[in-house]
């Protein structure tokens, strides 16, 4: 017998599948995007008429290529972990490592702030997390007013600069100052987390709170500064889900408007 709300709902889940592998291939070139899966599993209800269907499927973190940028604000997370940023009201969670300064602030180009610890002289974590303050001085061209230049380590450890030319010997000297640590956030189920923009996410009740550190401390993974993460979406593989999606949206498409006909013909015989 055929089920029209059942046709209809097949309709609508591979509309739902299209849309979803399509947003993968339209981001397959975007730094640190993660692939979205979605699929569909029948459940027959009690009067065996006909079935519901439960969606299955969530964000793939598997690991992108790390690809080197030399750009010194670019940071990959290279193995399990995400970056902490904050938009001033709450913190969300991303592996897009595209960082700029803004206003003397790292941030996402979207201006998110990018969160991190406050460090010692001799790299210690001495502040709560906030955001990484780095401002360039017009006038002298020295950033905080007194460093020549910034680098990031593997452990996401921001240092000052400093360089000095001997006037005698003409050999120069860069001395390194520890001023922040990249924070860190970990989940006990990262696919359950829901997206708040193209490569940002938030935490849901599936998901886990955010377990907060820095790379390098327990299953954490390491920062590759000077890089970004590549996204995760398989060319082929996106390509033959669309393709099986779309056959199976006409093949249902088409059974809809066959049986819509034969109604409309059964409905005029009655009248």
């Amino acid at each position: 017998m055929f089920d029209f709300n059942y046709q209809v709902s097949s309709i609508m889940q591979n509309q739902e599948m299209l849309n979803t592998y399509s947003e993968n291939l339209k981001n397959q070139f975007t730094p640190g995007y993660k692939a979205e899966t979605v699929q569909f599993s029948d459940i027959m209800n009690q009067t065996m008429s006909g079935g519901a269907q439960t969606r299955h499927g969530g964000i793939v973190f598997s690991q992108g290529q790390i690809f080197k940028t030399q750009t010194p604000t670019n940071l990959a997370m290279n193995g399990q972990g995400f970056f902490m940023v904050s938009d001033g009201v709450k913190n969300h969670y991303t592996r897009d490592g595209r960082f700029t300064w803004q206003n003397g602030q790292l941030c996402m180009q979207d201006g998110k702030r990018v969160q991190g610890f406050k460090l010692d002289p001799q790299g210690n974590i001495s502040g709560d997390l906030g955001a990484i303050d780095l401002s360039l001085d017009p006038q002298t061209k020295l950033y905080a007013g007194k460093y020549t230049g910034f680098h990031f380590d593997e452990t996401g450890k921001l240092y000052g600069e400093s360089t000095l030319t001997d006037p005698v010997t003409n050999q120069t000297i860069t001395t390194s100052t520890p001023l922040y640590q990249v924070g860190v956030a970990s989940f006990a189920n990262p696919s359950a987390l829901k997206k708040t923009g193209t490569t940002t996410f938030a935490e849901s009740e599936h998901s886990g709170g955010s377990v907060v550190g820095v790379a390098g401390q327990g299953a954490l993974g390491s920062v590759a500064p000077g890089s970004l993460e590549l996204a995760n979406v398989d060319f082929a593989q996106q390509a033959a889900a669309i393709g099986m999606a779309k056959q199976n949206y006409e093949a249902n498409m088409a059974a809809f408007r066959a049986m819509d006909k034969l109604t409309q013909s059964a409905l005029g015989l009655v009248r």
